[in-house]
């Protein structure tokens, strides 16, 4: 990265910027603060308007909502992995040439849309009335008639568990002139009618609490039960007319969703362009933005604005001690990583890019834990039918890139060990993990140790870069001489190892791990002030012989893996091979089974192997070299939703 200063009038400004776009290599950095420094304060003011800011992104919310309206009444055919359209600049200006009446169309279906909210309220209303007069249908007194000169009309419900006979006799005896009506009855309560004489009140009060009940009334209702709920039918069908004919105007703009989608994606680039100017800093004539950009685009870019802009353009290297963003650039191969890198911590401006190296590593561990050669078939054909028939966006297409070469190595390693969907007895071009595990771990071990060791080889690769060749010895020569003296010594208690063979390997294992624990006692403590402490770094330092040792140890979860794959994938055709092909259905349950089993076997291996495969490199890989920190390149440019600017 460079850093890039530039100075232009203000009479420039929008022109200036609109190529900064354009050219997409820029991250403008934020100089607002500077306004408010001693040596600046006085001389210049900060840039931007919050308020237009604000009103662009009202816009840019409420066109999204009416896209997002519009959305479900789209029928077209759309692919799985949803991509922005290409548009070419004659089209996209042709379209904007029409924003007066998009708005406008965005105004009329927001009044629609009020409307259907009101008429759906509606409809919710008088059917929640329907539930509620539905126990009361069987009432022949009009609501309103809640009493006479001499008596009252009383509606009520008590619960189910209410002895309503009981109830009845009880009125009877104190009340004769009373009448008592049960209306209906469902799970929870009975539904009563009363019309009793207004004189005995309170000695009808008296016996209805002993029975838990409860006055129910109906105000703003007239006429019966039966009668508002026909009322009520017959509104909710004028209402859902109502709805289908605004849904059916609401079709009619579909024709305009696409163009709407391109104003939205204007208003995006406006908003961004707006919001950028708070980043810059101006006096009354003249403003200025700095921020970084790529070294092999800076000629260019400082051509480019010098021609075609009144401004003046200055590239400078950064400072030896001075961070920039992370901008990676990588193969094929390296790409298809990036993303787990990413997930752990972008590396810093200063670091070696891991992806490459990490890549094979990361493959070949993933393709060893799934291990099943049909299972890595049919992910690879998947992959590639993905990227080649429904071109999915920049980061779906990298994974199924990595996924593709996942599976590549997952068909290989199915080959060595002979292992296709469980089936029995196929040949292994090497051996069979299943019949001979030791032989597996002992490997998963040796590969451990490369993966390791080429940690270390990254982080001398680091310390070139940072021209510390002292340290590349100290803290990478010595510890290779440790870390071989030790797995060397330890060479009789790996499974499969014939120890009288590796007798004269674990003689010089030792020696190695006797100088490599005196050259390390020396030098690892030598940031210390006084002697004493130096030495006590270095012999701490020797603890990281354990640590090495659970590291290695990390990678037997390859062996574990990789068999919990092919045993599981055997068990699973023995289950269906139990059900027998005697006939039809027979056979139709063992496909299914076959299918489900596989399926399932598939998934929570190819998760563990993914997962397990990236923690390899996280904590063993990573470990040995890797800082991180690094702040992604966020160049200034056209940010769109749905639309891609064909320049």
């Amino acid at each position: 990265m460079n850093k890039i200063s530039l100075l232009g009038l203000g009479t420039d400004k929008e022109r200036i910027l609109e190529n900064l776009m354009k050219l997409g290599v820029v991250e403008i950095e934020d100089l607002s603060e500077n306004t408010s420094a001693d040596k600046w304060g006085d001389l210049v003011d900060s840039d931007g308007d919050q308020r237009t800011v604000q009103e662009i992104e009202a816009h840019i919310e409420g066109i999204s909502a009416i896209i997002d309206y519009l959305s479900p009444y789209d029928t077209r055919k759309k692919g799985l992995f949803s991509s922005k359209r290409n548009i070419s600049i004659s089209d996209y200006k042709n379209i904007l040439e029409n924003r007066g009446k998009l708005l406008s169309i965005v105004d009329e279906i927001n009044r629609y849309d009020k409307l259907l909210l009101n008429l759906k309220t509606e409809k919710n209303k008088n059917s929640n009335l329907i539930l509620s007069l539905k126990p009361w249908e069987n009432a022949s007194i009009p609501f309103e008639l809640t009493s006479t000169k001499t008596s009252t009309v009383l509606f009520g419900v008590t619960p189910k568990s209410s002895d309503i006979y009981k109830m009845e006799q009880s009125l009877s005896e104190e009340i004769p002139e009373c009448h008592f009506e049960v209306i209906g009855s469902d799970k929870d309560q009975h539904y009563l009618l009363l019309v009793y004489l207004a004189s005995e009140e309170e000695t009808l009060n008296g016996i209805l609490k002993q029975y838990s009940f409860q006055k129910v009334s109906f105000d703003g209702l007239e006429g019966t039960a039966k009668h508002n709920i026909q009322e009520a039918k017959s509104r909710i069908d004028s209402v859902e007319s109502e709805i289908e004919e605004i849904e059916s105007k609401m079709t009619s703009f579909l024709g305009y969703k696409d163009d709407l989608e391109v104003l939205h994606d204007n208003m995006l680039i406006e908003r961004d362009r707006k919001r950028i100017l708070e980043n810059l800093i101006k006096t009354e004539r003249v403003f200025m933005l700095k921020g970084w950009l790529p070294e092999n685009t800076s000629e260019q870019v400082k051509t480019h604005m010098e021609k075609n802009c009144d401004c003046f353009v200055d590239i400078i290297e950064p400072k030896n001690d001075e961070e920039f963003p992370v901008l990676l650039v990588n193969n094929d191969l390296g790409k298809s990583v990036e993303s787990i890198t990413n997930m752990y911590s972008l590396p810093n401006s200063r670091e070696i890019d891991p992806n490459t190296i990490m890549a094979p590593f990361f493959i070949l561990f993933f393709g060893l834990m799934l291990g099943d050669g049909g299972y890595g078939a049919l992910m690879s054909i998947f992959s590639m039918l993905v990227i080649k028939l429904l071109k999915p966006d920049e980061s779906i297409r990298r994974f199924m890139k990595l996924m593709f070469y996942c599976g590549i190595s997952t068909m290989v390693w199915g080959l060595l060990f002979g292992g296709w969907f469980g089936i029995p007895n196929i040949p292994a071009l090497w051996f069979n993990p299943v019949n001979d595990p030791e032989m597996l771990l002992s490997y998963s071990l040796l590969f451990g140790v490369f993966h390791i060791y080429a940690g270390l080889a990254v982080r001398a690769a680091n310390l070139i870069r940072e021209k510390k060749y002292l340290d590349i010895v100290f803290d990478v020569l010595f510890w290779y001489i440790i870390f071989t003296g030790f797995a060397l010594y330890l060479l009789p208690y790996v499974p499969k190892i014939d120890v009288d063979s590796v007798g004269w390997l674990v003689d010089i294992g030792k020696y190695l791990l006797i100088v490599g624990a005196v050259l390390l006692t020396l030098t690892q403590g030598r940031k210390n002030k006084n002697i004493f402490a130096k030495l006590g770094g270095g012999v701490a330092s020797l603890y990281d012989l354990i640590s090495f040792m659970s590291d290695i140890l990390s990678y037997s979860r390859l062996l574990a893996l990789g068999l919990a794959t092919s045993v599981i994938a055997s068990i699973v055709n023995q289950m269906a091979a139990m059900l027998g092909f005697d006939n039809i259905f027979k056979i139709v349950l063992v496909i299914a089974v076959l299918l489900a089993g596989h399926t399932i076997n598939f998934a929570i291996n190819a998760l563990g192997a993914y997962v397990h495969s990236s923690r390899l490199q996280y904590i063993e890989f990573f470990g040995k070299f890797y800082k991180g920190g690094g702040t992604s390149f966020e160049p200034f440019k056209a940010n769109t939703k749905y639309i891609n600017l064909k320049h």
